[in-house]
């Protein structure tokens, strides 16, 4: 109350000031406590009914009201911001009998609002700043295929997008006028075009919303063909499938939700519910090329497809705000087969480990001017990156790091043993020899499910009876203590493989992280809590975060990515990269030197949420902050920041980051992407985008704690040259479209042909 005061009139705060004290009085009994209020809506005996409502049971209720039009029968509501008993309740407006909002303000709460002048009126209802009230429309409409609905809305400032009411806004408000109204189809009905494009950007709002013709149908995040049987699933069942080893790359998976993530390679994905732009299941196939997709009703649009071999095409709209859209149709095994002999990735060999260096070194000691690949072949493809990072990094930006290299991994799967029992007798091998004829065992390689099993019993074993040296643990602890000045400081052994963060393989998201703290292996005892961090209720030990990165190398969702992508198995390894374990961050967030999810956009992307919580799976609850920038391509200045989507998490219109915070993180992204040295492996360098995990760290500070390359196979490719128009037969012409689609799997332009049927005969490429 007392902001809006400030704001208003003398004449108004007079006015209101009045109101309160005679609603104390009075009309609203124990103003200030939790007694329940008295009506405010009074029937006057006017022939046009009362001139509001504060309930509203039936739809007679609501006609009583309403005003009808020519296609829409509607009225309006006013909904106090803050549930405070000094203001007027929500209430329903009698538009038969007044047709502005304003005037019935001021003829039904006379003492109130009697002296209320326009601007007076906007400050209440318009801005987040002043307003006291929120305040809009709701109109009853019959569309062809939801049936009746009755649909709010909420008017704000239309000049300013950043007053366009966010989703938590808009929630609160649903929840108050459906607890007093009865009538059912109530949804959220945005009608100018900014609050529209707010509502189009939520992912799974918990209450419905109607877009009308505008509602998001097909949402494509990868593009490309692929053929495969079609699989529906409810979530449960998807997780069940996923257990239970029934899915491979050639089926097209159709999900009613999105699930946190996809383990097994498949050839398409297709969900029943919107995707963060950096979902693990959105990021996992962008960066395999596979087709993923939202479909509205997903599961009964596939539902005559069910079981059967088809072809789908995935296609992104040239157009903004317009829909993407997809094909399917039924296809036989041959043309299936053919083309997955031709589209299945072959990336070739992993890059050759290095078992005899055993430096542990810092990564600003590591020497990347001279034979780079020597990195990545001594501490693995992500210690390498952010070493080559940090050599041209302010050092502000960097964080503490080491590694931890291949040659102690081979050690570990050499020097120790298990007992192979599929053999008769079982056989005692090392862990290296028990890789090599997994990967040699028939039954193994056909069967899902029994692979999946020995994987995670390859895993069990590693972590619970392998032996780690002692005089690494020494080594390493020591080391610890060097490079970031004490034992009594939680850090994170990273996975660091030679197959991981590279161009035409990123393997983001299939190995284990996990925290470290060397005074657990110094307290003696194996009792928990750790040391380092009191809310790990088990012991953080060197040997037990050596094991846990280790074994994940053999995690079922790595080995099907690298099958898919026909590496071999045994030339895998993993090295460890040491790095700070950031405590009380103010935030964390993933930048891209350009948007992964359109590639004819050359802004920066950025998403980052609150504190510690993810930015890349895909919760309701959490959806993160996204933001798009602007920079002048000369200087590397931040020209425009384009605010897209606040996280949830905030406050309406608060973000996680200052505009100054996204100058300073565009400007470094520009250095970055400008000067950090990448092998293009034949690709054009404006194909390959950068991606940038940075923390904002208790202190302010921007600190950034991995780098990787993105291929991005469609960017800045125009698909304007079709082939030339043809004769299939002497009557009939094949007309190809001028403009194409780019799939993302293959770079290669994709253009629809028509076929014409020509009266007068076709010749040289043109009916005649």
């Amino acid at each position: 109350m007392g902001a809006i005061l400030k704001e208003l009139t003398k004449k108004s705060r007079a006015a209101i000031t009045f109101l309160v004290a005679l609603v104390c009085a009075g009309l609203l009994s124990g103003c200030g406590s939790n007694t329940e209020r008295s009506p405010v809506c009074i029937d006057d005996g006017d022939p046009l009914g009362p001139p509001c409502l504060e309930l509203i049971v039936s739809e007679a209720d609501f006609e009583l009201i309403a005003k009808s039009g020519q296609t829409t029968t509607a009225t309006k509501y006013m909904l106090p911001v803050d549930n405070d008993i000094r203001f007027l309740p929500l209430v329903f407006q009698n538009s038969k009998r007044f047709n502005l909002h304003i005037e019935f303000l001021i003829a039904v709460f006379v003492e109130l609002f009697g002296e209320l002048t326009p601007a007076d009126y906007l400050q209440l209802i318009y801005n987040r700043a002043t307003r006291t009230y929120y305040s809009g429309g709701i109109q009853r409409i019959d569309d062809i295929i939801e049936g009746r609905l009755y649909g709010f809305n909420a008017w704000t400032d239309l000049s300013d997008p950043v007053e366009q009411l966010e989703l938590k806004e808009i929630r609160k408000i649903y929840q108050a006028i459906k607890a007093e109204f009865g009538p059912e189809k109530l949804v959220y009905m945005p009608t100018d075009n900014l609050a529209i494009e707010k509502a189009r950007s939520w992912i799974s709002p918990d209450f419905p919303v109607y877009l009308g013709w505008d509602s998001v149908a097909t949402e494509v995040y990868t593009a490309g063909t692929c053929y495969g049987r079609v699989r529906r699933y409810t979530l449960s069942e998807f997780e069940s499938a996923i257990r239970l080893g029934l899915l491979s790359w050639q089926d097209i998976v159709v999900i009613d939700q999105v699930p946190f993530d996809i383990e097994t390679v498949v050839a398409s994905v297709v969900t029943g519910g919107r995707q963060w732009e950096l979902s693990h299941v959105n990021v996992r196939m962008a960066r395999r090329g596979t087709p993923n997709l939202y479909v509205k009703d997903a599961i009964s649009k596939f539902e005559e497809f069910d079981g059967q071999l088809v072809r789908l095409e995935a296609t992104k709209s040239s157009f903004v705000g317009s829909d993407d859209r997809y094909t399917v149709s039924l296809a036989n095994q041959t043309e299936a087969e053919a083309w997955w002999s031709e589209h299945r990735p072959n990336i070739g060999t992993a890059p050759e480990i290095d078992d005899q260096y055993s430096e542990l070194d810092n990564l600003l000691e590591m020497d990347v001017d001279d034979q780079p690949m020597a990195l990545i072949r001594r501490f693995g493809g992500k210690a390498a990156n952010l070493a080559k990072l940090f050599d041209i990094l302010q050092a502000d930006y960097r964080v503490p790091a080491f590694g931890v290299p291949f040659s102690y991994f081979t050690d570990f799967m050499n020097s120790n043993t298990l007992l192979d029992t599929r053999l008769v007798p079982a056989e005692e091998v090392s862990y290296a020899e028990y890789v090599n004829r997994l990967v040699a065992d028939e039954r193994f390689i056909s069967d899902a499910l029994y692979r999946r099993q020995l994987l995670w019993d390859l895993r069990s074993r590693m972590e619970a009876e392998g032996r780690v040296a002692p005089e690494l643990i020494t080594a390493i602890s020591q080391r610890i203590e060097e490079v970031f000045g004490s034992a009594g400081i939680k850090v994170r052994f990273r996975s660091s493989s030679n197959v991981e963060d590279a161009l035409e393989f990123s393997g983001a998201g299939l190995y284990d992280s996990t925290s470290v703290c060397v005074l657990d292996n110094q307290d003696q005892d194996d009792n928990g809590p750790s040391w380092c961090d009191h809310s790990q209720a088990e012991e953080r030990t060197i040997q037990r975060g050596l094991k846990k990165v280790w074994a994940s190398l053999y995690n079922a969702r790595a080995w099907e990515e690298r099958e898919w992508y026909q590496i071999p198995h045994e030339l895998a390894g993993m090295a460890i990269l040491v790095s700070q374990a950031f405590t009380d961050e103010r935030a964390n967030g993933v930048a891209m030197t350009g948007n992964p999810s359109k590639s004819t956009d050359e802004r920066y992307l950025i998403n980052v949420q609150l504190g510690e919580e993810p930015v890349v799976g895909n919760y309701p609850e959490i959806v993160p902050e996204r933001d798009l920038l602007k920079l002048d391509d000369q200087t590397g200045q931040v020209e425009k920041i384009y605010r897209d989507r606040t996280s949830i998490l905030a406050e309406p219109g608060v973000y996680v980051l200052s505009d100054q915070q996204l100058e300073e993180l565009g400007a470094v992204l520009f250095e970055i992407d400008r000067d950090y040295p990448l092998d293009t492996e034949g690709y054009r360098r404006e194909q390959i985008l950068l991606d940038l995990e940075f923390k904002i760290d208790s202190t302010g500070q921007l600190k950034t704690k991995q780098i990787r390359p993105f291929l991005d196979k469609c960017r800045q490719v125009r698909c304007s040259t079709p082939p030339d128009d043809y004769c299939q037969d002497e009557n009939t012409l094949i007309d190809y479209r001028t403009n194409g689609t780019c799939d993302s799997g293959t770079g290669d332009c994709n253009y629809v042909s028509l076929e014409t049927n020509c009266e007068n005969g076709c010749l040289d490429g043109a009916c005649q």
